[in-house]
């Protein structure tokens, strides 16, 4: 991979992941992960957009890009959630107060939500690589979608 692709999936995934965990704007990735899938359009279209034209979309290349950007949105994500969750709160907790106002909610859960000391990093660890599968799979398609779209083919 060339270094302006791996520069451009840097881009394309520094932008998604700091995108997706900036409250409000995250609520978007509600939609098909679409802030994830617009990183991978985005580092698709910065890495083919000085290219020559070929005969057919580069499908395959789209797809690396985009997996690659995946990986820079989940670490860039994890990284910028951490000074959000100091000025606005631990997510945990906020969840868990949220779920305390649920009567029908079982005390277990809510029992393994806050009781022991390593709960939050295991919560964090959990959620990384929750979020590092889910963002590279979008991300992945939405590479692929920018190859498509931004590939240039020669004329008939």
């Amino acid at each position: 991979m060339t270094p302006n692709r791996l520069k451009a999936a840097a881009i394309g995934g520094g932008a998604a992941g700091v995108a997706s965990q900036i409250p409000g704007l995250n609520l978007v990735n509600c939609a098909c992960c679409a802030l994830v899938v617009g990183g991978g359009m985005l580092a698709v279209f910065l890495a083919l957009r000085n290219e020559p034209a070929t005969g057919k979309a580069p499908y395959g290349d789209g797809a690396l890009i985009g997996a690659l950007a995946g990986v820079v949105a989940a670490v860039v994500g994890a990284i910028v959630l951490i000074p959000i969750a100091a000025l606005f709160g631990d997510p945990t907790e906020q969840l868990r107060g949220l779920l305390e106002g649920i009567e029908s909610i079982p005390p277990e859960i809510l029992d393994a939500m806050g009781g022991e000391e390593g709960a939050a990093g295991t919560f964090a660890l959990v959620g990384f690589l929750v979020s590092l599968v889910v963002d590279v799979v979008f991300s992945t398609l939405g590479g692929v979608l920018g190859a498509a779209v931004f590939g240039k083919k020669r004329p008939a």
